[in-house]
């Protein structure tokens, strides 16, 4: 397959992780980048929960994406 093929999947996997990996470390950060200009008030924390968890939901997918052709070759 050609390399332009397999980099352009890679980048966006690549993005996606460190969205995801940012909710977990910095939510607030985020939504005061992107969601902030059009809110009239901070929301609860129970929405940055909710982030963190969807975070922890991604970046976990994402892992199991790249170890299944590993774990699949273990056996």
């Amino acid at each position: 397959m050609p390399k332009g093929v397999m980099i352009f999947p890679v980048i966006i996997i690549g993005l996606i992780f460190t969205i995801g990996l940012l909710n977990v470390i910095c939510p607030k950060l985020l939504w005061k980048t992107f969601e902030s200009w059009k809110a009239t008030k901070e929301p609860s924390n129970a929405y940055f929960i909710s982030r963190r968890i969807a975070g922890i939901i991604i970046i976990l997918i994402l892992v199991a994406m790249f170890l299944f052709p590993y774990i699949m070759s273990k056996q």
